[in-house]
């Protein structure tokens, strides 16, 4: 049989040293390590993204809050699916990525159960909008100060931030740490994934995932959301420890299937 062909995905660098951050390309990597799936990653700076994913021809999946496409990553390149129009096949949207591996990349040969169980779909695309949000509103505005920018470019992409946000300058974006604004966010974050996500574990007592033992996506869907949290809130080390140290069991859990290649 032939050996398949090594997919490519196109993920953001910070660092140095390069490693990822971002939490929908983190959700892809969880999906792709997960199927066993080859593949290897070409990292592409921050300030790059936009223009790579044009020169790659793949639309954006997302808008801006002014309707401006968001030109972002993770995109997902697998040589293996062609037709007589195309060699290959680009996907550029965090979900839909997962669905291909899922369909393309799962077996029973592999020794685990696919991440999709029966009937999931939309279901999981509904929780992902849900969990987005979530985190968007409450932890992002927290960790975005903090994130790991490479020194060389780190003054651009500040001011690309600033542009985004409609402040005057990075400093602008700041929640100072042990301030009092800071606390009531940090609290407004931790009773929002309380009421918002914690009562999903209906089956924490067996495992650390949504369906105790066996992770399925709506795991890496939030997982992706805690990579992001490690790399960029300096109180992560307290995240992990809410709600009886749910976030921590789920994230260490998710850890086998966290390989960066």
């Amino acid at each position: 049989m032939e050996a398949p062909k090594s997919m490519t995905f196109y993920d953001i660098a910070s660092g140095p040293p390069v490693h990822p951050f971002a939490p929908n390309p983190w959700k892809a990597r969880y999906a792709l390590n997960y199927t066993k799936a080859p593949y290897r990653t070409t990292w592409v700076p921050l300030l790059d993204v936009a223009e790579t994913r044009k020169k790659l021809g793949v639309p954006a999946s997302r808008k801006h809050p002014d309707g401006t496409d968001f030109l972002t990553l993770p995109i997902l390149y697998d040589p293996s699916i062609s037709s007589p129009e195309q060699e290959g096949i680009f996907l550029g949207d965090t979900y839909d990525i997962a669905v291909h591996l899922h369909s393309h990349h799962s077996s029973p040969d592999k020794g685990r159960p696919p991440f999709f169980p029966p009937h999931t779909f939309a279901l999981h695309r509904t929780f992902n909008a849900h969990v987005d949000t979530l985190f968007s509103l409450n932890g992002a505005q927290l960790a975005l100060y903090y994130m790991p920018f490479d020194p060389a470019t780190a003054e651009a992409s500040k001011a690309e931030f600033v542009r985004r946000a409609g402040v005057v300058r990075w400093e602008d974006l700041e929640i100072p740490l042990g301030s009092e604004e800071r606390r009531e966010k940090l609290a407004a974050f931790e009773a929002a994934l309380g009421s918002g996500l914690a009562g999903w574990f209906v089956k924490r007592v067996e495992g650390p995932f949504l369906e105790g033992k066996v992770p399925m996506y709506a795991d890496m869907i939030i997982g992706g959301w805690l990579q992001m949290m490690r790399n960029c809130l300096p109180e992560w080390e307290e995240l992990r420890g809410w709600h009886g140290g749910l976030w921590g069991r789920l994230f260490d859990g998710l850890e086998e299937w966290a390989e960066v290649s």
